[in-house]
């Protein structure tokens, strides 16, 4: 859990809201910023599919002799959708710290 208190872990995740959030969403209050990071986690999420259905296709394709791709292009093609579903679970964690820092800092300023 982190320790939304620590001042270094408030100012890492203020850079993280501001390339999460939009200009004009940074001036929102805490509980509207809430509801665009939630839309942003939600779409994070329609990535994911696509991305998994993509190497899903590229694989099946390959396994049973439907493309003409060779090996080379094919393991290619797998690595960069496999470092892209990374990077999507990583940006996803980052939203869903967010959220939790944003619900932390609107319970204590109450």
């Amino acid at each position: 859990m982190t320790d939304f208190s620590n001042p270094e872990e408030q100012e890492r995740l203020t850079s993280y809201l501001n390339i999460h959030l939009k200009k004009d969403k940074l001036s929102l209050p805490p509980g509207d910023q809430i509801e665009e990071l939630h839309k942003k986690y939600r779409n994070k999420w329609i990535l994911l599919a696509v991305n998994i259905a993509a190497i899903l296709f590229f694989g099946y394709s390959f396994y049973y002799d439907i493309t003409q791709l060779s090996d080379t292009f094919l393991t290619i093609i797998l690595v960069v959708f496999g470092l892209n579903v990374g990077l999507i679970f990583y940006q996803r964690n980052q939203i869903q710290e967010l959220i939790d820092y944003l619900e932390w800092k609107k319970q204590n300023e109450d």
